[in-house]
């Protein structure tokens, strides 16, 4: 049977968006909703940008990058198995080889070196400055993800958090134990998200699992429902129960559902 949707929360839905993101898309899509205040460019320099020694096209394109404000149009985040701490698999090794495989184009690392060249005793000896790829970003100790985590965050936007968990079961289970093979549990974990529940499958698959597909597919009859007004909560096929961290490497339940 076809859900009848009311024409003017048809409209209103055109007017929002909801972000479904899978590892590092998961970050992408929060950056859609954070208010940067001066907290990402202090992790660069603790001078002003006013301060900094370039061309006025430079200083915009820095300012684009350090400052912005939320998207208004985004209302919900879905985040799938996303490193939110940022992932062990993001080790000197694959960094290393990411860089091999990868390149910047030259413009950008010709305008990253005369910036530095020109203001030698401005910019904080930070590794922000010297990523070449996406995997530099995602290490354990990349400073922008506690950043990313402690900014501000606009009230009307919403997270909803997919945790993927390998089974304790086989070689595999063992060696990936309390992880979906490349984000561990207490990464892939968002505190205060709407909604979190944990998937028995690897970094890989996760987002094409019967329970992830379910779990976006409620997400967003939710939200239409709430623009119709007479949102239920849908009978689902799995067990209400809160996600926990798992216990053993195995999850806390192969199937479970956390909601506020």
């Amino acid at each position: 049977m076809r859900r009848k949707i009311d024409p003017s929360a048809q409209s209103a839905a055109l007017n929002q968006m909801i972000l479904v993101g899978h590892s590092m898309g998961g970050l992408v899509g929060k950056l859609q909703t954070l208010s940067s205040g001066d907290e990402f460019w202090r992790l660069v320099s603790s001078e002003s940008l006013a301060q900094i020694k370039a061309d006025d096209e430079t200083k915009g394109h820095l300012a684009a990058t350090f400052y912005f404000e939320p998207n208004p149009a985004v209302q919900r985040v879905v985040t799938i198995s996303t490193p939110h701490r940022g992932s062990k698999f993001a080790n000197t090794t694959t960094r290393w080889l990411g860089r091999k495989l990868i390149e910047l184009p030259e413009m950008p690392r010709i305008v990253r070196s005369k910036l530095a060249r020109d203001n030698p005793e401005l910019f904080r000896g930070s590794r922000l400055l010297g990523i070449e790829t996406s995997i530099d970003s995602l290490a354990p100790e990349s400073p922008i993800l506690p950043t990313m985590l402690a900014a501000r965050r606009p009230r009307w936007v919403r997270y909803h958090n997919i945790v993927g968990i390998v089974p304790d079961e086989g070689w595999v289970g063992k060696v990936a134990g309390g992880t979906d093979g490349v984000v561990a549990f207490e990464s892939a974990h968002l505190e205060n998200a709407a909604s979190e529940i944990t998937v028995p499958s690897d970094h890989i698959r996760v987002h094409t699992h019967p329970l992830a597909v379910l779990e976006v597919r409620r997400v967003l009859l939710q939200h239409l429902g709430e623009l119709n007004g007479r949102w239920r909560p849908p009978q689902v096929p799995y067990t209400a129960a809160p996600s926990a961290a798992p216990s053993r490497y195995a999850p806390a339940r192969a199937a479970s559902w956390r909601a506020y």
